[in-house]
C-alpha cells in the first residue's frame, strides 16, 4: 500500500503564484519596451546626422590587400550600400581594414601524414574615419574562423579553401557592419 505524497505542492493552489509572475513579468516587459527602437529605422539618428541607414551609405571602403581583403571590401560595399550601388555624392567616412589570415589544421591522418581538415582564421583590423578631419568614428578588431575539409584532390582542396576566404569576408563584413550601426547611433 502506498500512501499519498504530500510533500508535492497542490497545483491549484500556485495558480495566484502563477498570475502573479506573469503580470508581473509583462509589466516588466512593458515598461522596457519603451527604451528600445530599431537600429536601422528611419526614426534612428546617427552621430553623423541623419538616419542609421543613410549614415551607413556615406562609409567609403577603401582597398584592402590580399584575397580575403578583396572579398571583405566587395561584402562590406554591399552591405553598407544596401546593394543599391548609389553614389549620391561625396563620402563623409572612409573605413579602412587590414586583413590578416592563418591557418590552423585540426584533424591529421596519420598514416599518410596529411591534414584532413583546417580552419582559416580570419582577423581584420579596422576604422572609421570622418573625411577631413579624420576623427575616429568608430574602430575595431574581429576575428572569424571558416572550417574546411581538406582532400587528395589538390583542385578540391583549393577550392575548399576558397570558400572559406569568402565565408570568412561575409562573416567579418556582417560582423563590422552590425559594430558599425551600434556605434552610429546618436545617444
Amino acid at each position: 500500500m502506498s500512501s499519498p505524497d504530500t510533500s508535492r505542492p497542490d497545483p491549484i493552489r500556485n495558480v495566484p503564484t502563477r498570475r502573479l509572475m506573469l503580470a508581473a513579468a509583462l509589466g516588466a516587459a512593458a515598461l522596457a519596451g519603451g527604451c528600445l527602437r530599431p537600429l536601422y529605422a528611419e526614426g534612428t539618428t546617427s552621430t553623423i546626422g541623419g538616419s542609421v541607414g543613410n549614415a551607413l551609405k556615406d562609409v567609403e571602403v577603401a582597398e584592402m590587400k590580399g584575397l580575403v581583403g578583396h572579398y571583405l571590401r566587395n561584402e562590406l560595399v554591399f552591405e553598407l550600400d544596401g546593394g543599391g550601388g548609389e553614389t549620391g555624392g561625396p563620402k563623409r567616412l572612409k573605413l579602412q581594414a587590414s586583413v590578416s589570415e592563418t591557418l590552423e589544421v585540426i584533424t591529421v591522418d596519420y598514416a599518410n601524414g596529411r591534414a584532413d581538415s583546417a580552419v582559416l582564421v580570419a582577423t581584420a583590423n579596422w576604422s572609421v574615419t570622418r573625411e577631413g578631419s579624420g576623427d575616429v568614428i568608430s574602430s575595431g578588431t574581429n576575428v572569424v574562423r571558416a572550417p574546411y575539409e581538406r582532400s587528395l584532390q589538390r583542385f578540391a582542396t583549393v577550392r575548399a579553401a576558397r570558400d572559406a576566404q569568402i565565408r570568412a569576408a561575409k562573416s567579418l563584413a556582417t560582423l563590422i557592419r552590425g559594430q558599425l550601426s551600434a556605434d552610429l547611433v546618436a545617444g
